[in-house]
């Protein structure tokens, strides 16, 4: 059971601090400035620089037993080692070039111990995984400003994610099978393979943030609210990667730090990531205040 969100209820106090709402009479792109400028604001109203932080600091502790039972469930189905190394090469996108190779390395090995851990140490990562899930949905329902449902209903909705979430990969991937061909045959156009690489980055971040936006806040929300928050953090993901990227090209964390230069990254972009994902929420959010005037 969810919380619908009563008009002009859950955001009052930012009411006072935002320009009022553009007339009917504006133009597509006068609205989209004045929703990108109203999440702005309210991003700083919630203090999500701070929430951004404490979440990087959890995802620190949920990060591996997360991807420990991940990687079990696709044990337990026999998902094929091909399409792992698909979602390998998805996972490398998604993270900073310089330090997503160590990580993904690290994470593969603490999954193949993993799988020998047996239902009560499966059970343990599955409890640490959980709260993961409660501290993002504390922080979205702040942002949507609803009160969250009963314990047990949330329980039930994080274990459908863990579960759901890594078997929708298992057989989504087969099914795109035929299409590896002309795959194949486009990576020798020179400019496309790039191109392609971008797009579809975008798509599957742009669809999972939907989906996260959608599922986890205790809140009733329509597809269209969650997917201008889901482009719109895909969008700053892309440009965040490129941006530090250029940045460590110059920077001396290697220098510095030697072989722990990777770690130091690490967490400077969990803190971009969780920042960015904050973002898109309420950007989210500004849709649903926009659509209530």
């Amino acid at each position: 059971m969810t919380v619908k969100i009563p008009p002009r209820q859950c955001f009052r106090q930012k009411d006072k601090v935002l320009e009022p709402v553009p007339k009917e009479n504006a133009n597509r792109w006068q609205r989209i400035v004045h929703r990108v400028y109203r999440a702005w604001h309210s991003f700083w109203l919630d203090d999500c620089t701070d929430r951004a932080g404490l979440l990087a600091y959890t995802t620190l502790f949920g990060l591996i037993p997360l991807a420990v039972l991940v990687f079990s469930l696709w044990n337990l189905v026999r998902f094929s080692l091909l399409h792992r190394a698909q979602v390998d090469h998805l996972i490398l996108h998604s993270f900073v070039p310089r330090t997503g190779d160590a990580i993904l390395r690290q994470v593969n090995r603490l999954a193949a111990r993993g799988a020998q851990l047996g239902l009560f140490g499966v059970s343990g990562l599955g409890v640490t995984a959980i709260f993961l899930l409660h501290e993002v949905e504390r922080h979205f329902n702040a942002i949507w400003g609803v009160t969250p449902t009963c314990l047990w209903c949330r329980v039930l909705r994080y274990v459908a994610m863990l579960v759901l979430g890594p078997l929708s990969f298992a057989f989504i991937l087969p099914l795109l099978d035929p299409l590896q061909p002309l795959l194949a045959y486009l990576a020798y156009i020179p400019v496309l393979p790039p191109v392609l690489s971008h797009l579809l980055t975008l798509l599957v971040v742009t669809v999972m943030m939907a989906v996260l936006y959608k599922i986890l806040p205790s809140a009733v929300t329509r597809w269209r609210d969650v997917f201008v928050g889901g482009v719109s953090a895909a969008i700053l993901f892309e440009a965040a990667k490129i941006a530090l990227a250029g940045y460590l090209r110059f920077s001396t964390f290697e220098t510095i730090y030697g072989a722990l230069g990777a770690f130091p990254i690490f967490l400077l972009w969990l803190y971009m990531a969780w920042a960015i994902v904050l973002f898109g929420a309420e950007m989210a959010v500004a849709a649903i205040v926009r659509d209530n005037h």
